[in-house]
């Protein structure tokens, strides 16, 4: 419905494909989230006073800190939409590749499943309450006129439900491919341990196992690059909210203006829903990222043992070894930095030290 993923046609792998009504559903729901951010961003850009969530000032840079946080907001799930209204034929051939290999996983005994229910439901909550306190800042507490309530209120809901949904989907797939990739290197290590292997009579079979995980590998690539550039843009998106709300919050304990103790606490409430759930939806993407990136790269290791056991098959080995040692697998924001476990760690050094700047003067 979002247009995030497109409607397909088809109930198994051979008719599975993206159907016309699926395809021009996604371009007018691209179309329509284009020309309401180029109305949107016009607005807030040149009537930036009128946005104001606070009477009060917390700074001397607050007025334009909130714009350019609205506007990248904007961006952020609109690029969202058309990158991945662009790419809806490449995310049904992936959905059909990784559904045509299931039937081998199957008849050699995976059984396995991911469900994302409980992160699922942690991301959305976290979400719905920053809507929750930004419903009441901007309509109880602001002098925000009516139709930019609407507007603020949507342009938030929009990027919220969007960052959501994608991290959802793509925590989704990417732990279930890896729980895919790590039975095949259970498989591959057991098959490599086993006694008599060096005889030749199951080369077939360590050929199939490889086949299947490179075209995995191949699978993963694809994902990474489909999903690239929204990544890219949630989480600079992410990154500039995380530093702007993490300084709003300590110029309101430190203004010397505040009027009360409560507009403290609702300030803090404000900047802390959102660096929250900004480091939430992070955090699930980053970690599933990590996980199958792990699996993937770890093929190579397990794969490498082969050697020692028998000459004839390291052609089949070799290949694949030679393009994992070259080329090790990483998730990317479109090429910009990586993404795992560690782009976390990363984003928050970085916004202790403009922090400590901004603090500074």
């Amino acid at each position: 419905l979002c247009a995030l993923l497109p409607f397909y046609s088809g109930d198994d792998e051979e008719t599975f494909r993206l159907g016309r009504l699926g395809r021009w559903y996604g371009r007018v729901i691209a179309l329509i989230m284009l020309i309401t951010s180029l109305f949107f961003g016009e607005d807030v850009l040149f009537a930036s006073r009128e946005y104001r969530l606070v009477a009060s000032a917390q700074g001397d840079t607050e007025e334009i800190n909130r714009t350019i946080e609205t506007l990248l907001c904007i961006g952020s799930y609109t690029m969202m939409v058309l990158s991945n209204v662009q790419n809806a034929s490449r995310h049904c051939r992936t959905l059909r590749e990784i559904a045509r290999i299931d039937e081998y996983l199957e008849v050699n005994g995976f059984r396995e499943n991911y469900s994302c229910r409980k992160l699922g439901t942690l991301v959305a909550s976290a979400a719905a309450g920053v809507l929750a306190v930004a419903f009441y800042y901007i309509h109880f507490r602001s002098g925000i006129g009516s139709r930019r309530q609407g507007i603020l209120l949507l342009v938030y809901f929009l990027q919220l439900l969007y960052s959501t949904i994608l991290s959802i989907y793509l925590r989704t797939i990417l732990m279930n491919l890896a729980l895919r990739i790590g039975f095949l290197n259970r498989k591959l290590d057991a098959f490599i341990l086993q006694e008599g292997v060096s005889s030749g009579e199951n080369w077939r079979e360590l050929s199939n196992l490889i086949e299947v995980l490179c075209k995995f590998r191949y699978i993963t690539e694809n994902m990474n690059s489909v999903a690239g550039v929204a990544l890219l843009f949630f989480f600079g998106f992410a990154f500039y909210t995380v530093t702007n709300q993490s300084y709003l919050a300590f110029a309101t304990l430190t203004s010397s203006s505040t009027s009360s103790r409560l507009e403290v606490a609702d300030t803090m409430g404000l900047s802390c829903a959102w660096v929250l759930a900004e480091t939430i939806t992070m955090a699930v993407i980053c970690s599933a990222c990590d996980c199958l990136a792990s699996e993937a790269n770890g093929t190579a290791q397990i794969l490498a043992r082969v050697y020692g056991k028998s000459k004839q098959f390291q052609n089949i080995a070799d290949k694949f070894l030679t393009k994992s040692i070259k080329q090790e697998l990483q998730f990317t924001a479109y090429g910009f930095f990586s993404i795992d476990n560690s782009t976390l760690f990363k984003i928050f050094s970085a916004v202790t030290t403009y922090l400590v700047i901004l603090i500074q003067f």
